[in-house]
């Protein structure tokens, strides 16, 4: 049920990099020149709970929801 395939997790380890990345940039460049931005708030919670909440989406929650849509 857990186990994904070759092409699963190439899909979420892309797209766990590029929320990382996303995250990153947010917090580096955006909130430092803007900080009343809406995307500020989310990024001052911390960068564990969003790793934490990208890692269940993108290893757990989205190939399950892929599969069903495939199959």
């Amino acid at each position: 049920m857990f186990l994904l395939s070759a092409a699963e997790r190439r899909f979420a380890f892309t797209s766990f990099a590029i929320k990382v990345v996303i995250f990153w940039i947010a917090q580096l460049v955006v909130c430092v020149l803007d900080p009343r931005r809406l995307v500020c708030s989310f990024v001052e919670k911390g960068f564990l709970p969003c790793l934490v909440s990208f890692a269940v989406m993108d290893f757990l929650v989205i190939p399950q929801l892929r599969r069903r849509w495939d199959g």
